[in-house]
């Protein structure tokens, strides 16, 4: 299957999480490329403030608010684009969360909100846009995983529910392969990246050292790994987690 576009000019991108970070930067970028943006993030404010922000600059964007962890809203939120744009070619899945604590000491709520939120809301938004995307038989799905899949001190939550992204990518994959459309599913693993979240649960102290040892990554270091991902000329990848080292 070859089809030689590369340009995502008329390509209309849906991102979740897309008012800040990691989201954002890739929505920045999906948009440089040529992409029709939505901004789909549960904080109104800060999604304003990105539509505007990215306006500003020339590029197509519009948001809207979503909760991820509820059917009704995540189905509201693919309805409401596909009513304006009449299809979705791009699925950005970076709404998530974190909330570290000690495994023994880890509270029940603590537990089901990160799952909730990064496995659970990764499941819907991509169950959602997906079967859009097999009617019109073309799609790009890209969730975020992590580099802590196979755990980390204080984040046994966080690292359990990437590991399940990742899963979730690879059984979407094995799916869409059988249904033998063009509509992909990979991942991306940024690594430790200086966002909100990522600075969350951190003092200042531990904050400035961490970035003074090089080893922390930029919000748009993948920016060109996910425009490729969203790309036609990226149907040979399905089911695979591109790790940032």
């Amino acid at each position: 299957m070859t089809t030689g576009k590369t340009s995502l000019e008329g390509q209309v991108a849906m991102v979740t999480g897309g008012a800040s970070g990691i989201s954002r930067a890739m929505a920045l970028a999906l948009g440089k490329a040529g992409t029709h943006i939505w901004i789909a993030d549960i904080d109104g404010k800060k999604t304003s403030q990105a539509v505007d922000d990215f306006k500003s600059t020339g590029i197509d964007a519009n948001g809207l608010r979503i909760d991820v962890t509820d059917r009704r809203s995540v189905d509201e939120a693919v309805n409401a684009i596909l009513k304006q744009e009449g299809k979705i070619d791009v699925l950005f899945n970076g709404a998530g969360i974190v909330n570290r604590q000690p495994v023994l000491e880890m509270s029940e709520e603590a537990w089901d909100r990160v799952l909730t939120i990064n496995l659970k809301g990764t499941f819907l938004c991509t169950q959602a846009a997906a079967r859009g995307m097999v009617k019109r038989g073309y799609g790009r799905i890209i969730n975020v995983a992590s580099g802590q899949v196979e755990g980390g001190v204080r984040n046994a939550n966080y690292a359990a529910s990437k590991g399940g992204v990742v899963s979730l990518t690879k059984s979407f994959a094995a799916e869409l392969r059988e249904l033998k459309v063009d509509v992909t599913i990979n991942a991306i693993a940024p690594g430790a990246t200086d966002t909100p979240l990522w600075r969350t649960g951190k003092t200042d102290e531990q904050i400035t050292q961490l970035l003074a040892s090089g080893k922390i990554h930029i919000p748009g270091d993948m920016s060109s790994v996910v425009v490729f991902l969203a790309s036609a000329d990226s149907w040979p990848l399905n089911g695979r987690v591109l790790e940032r080292g």
